[in-house]
């Protein structure tokens, strides 16, 4: 009587399975994609922030000059 190892059956079709590898590839690229955009984000977030600053500044300071202009009208 010869016994079938059903067990061994299912590793050797698993590993030689190819069907996902498609979608495992594009995973991989996809999430090093991502992580490529985080590291760049995150070396350049002080120059952002300071821009950020800049423009918020700048927007202020022109505020601040067309306040001043409506008021002298009033004087």
């Amino acid at each position: 009587m010869v016994m079938k190892d059903n067990n061994s059956n299912f590793t050797n079709g698993f590993i030689h399975d190819n069907r996902g590898q498609g979608a495992v590839e594009l995973i991989l690229i996809i999430g090093g994609i991502i992580v490529i955009i985080l590291l760049v984000v995150s070396m350049y977030k002080s120059y952002l922030v300071d821009l950020g600053k800049e423009i918020d500044s700048n927007e202020i300071n022109t505020l601040n000059s067309s306040f001043g202009d409506i008021a002298s009208k009033f004087e």
